[in-house]
């Protein structure tokens, strides 16, 4: 009896820190999954008119290894996103919206086109999915395209997959404030076989290094 008494009471504490440190799913619940409605939640944060986003941003391809910092600015379906640092190409300067795309690069020189991902992938030789970014950003996936998600024992979204990218989510933290306030991860790394001749893999990498909205 004294030792049925000692295994329920460890059953018990092992459930309440748990619960203390939030849910905890299975390891053979980690399986693929397709429902939208886990993203509801997300979806609304994603549709806020105006945020910014600050973070470290690193690109590896077979050819080129580089690095640099960026500040994302969205208002009303306008993003602009500024490249600077140690960036091979030097500073560029990125504008998308529903109505097209223009880049600027450090020497003035202005480039237009219709993808943002096309014409930093043309112009910089950065191929980073910048249109889709801007839900993936938020841990949503993008809108009527096929996708699949896994979560991990914490019960948060810990890889995507679409469009042919991979994209994985690490170190969760709290960001904003009132009604908008969630957690989102502080990292963020896709990547895509590009499917060429050389059969290369592009590797972009995101470091949070801050949100406002």
């Amino acid at each position: 009896m004294l030792q049925l008494r000692r295994f329920i009471f460890f059953v018990a504490s092992l459930a309440l820190t748990a619960c203390q440190h939030g849910v905890v799913i299975p390891e053979s619940d980690l399986r693929w999954r397709t429902d939208s409605q886990r993203f509801a939640q997300s979806r609304k944060r994603a549709e806020l008119p105006v945020w910014r986003y600050d973070a470290k941003v690193g690109i590896r391809t077979s050819d080129i290894s580089e690095q640099a910092n960026m500040i994302w600015q969205h208002q009303d379906q306008a993003n602009k996103v500024r490249l600077f640092g140690p960036l091979g190409a030097g500073a560029v300067e990125l504008e998308f919206d529903e109505y097209g795309v223009q880049l600027s690069d450090s020497k003035g020189i202005m480039y237009t086109g219709h993808s943002a991902e096309q014409l930093l992938t043309e112009i910089v030789g950065w191929p980073i999915p910048v249109e889709a970014l801007t839900h993936w950003l938020f841990v949503v996936p993008l809108p009527n395209e096929p996708f699949r998600y896994r979560v991990n024992q914490a019960d948060q979204v810990s890889l995507i997959q679409q469009l042919g990218w991979e994209i994985s989510y690490s170190d969760y933290r709290d960001y904003g404030a009132g009604n908008n306030a969630g957690r989102l991860p502080r990292k963020l790394t896709a990547i895509k076989n590009l499917g060429d001749e050389k059969q290369q893999t592009v590797k972009v990498r995101l470091i949070t290094q801050g949100w406002q909205w």
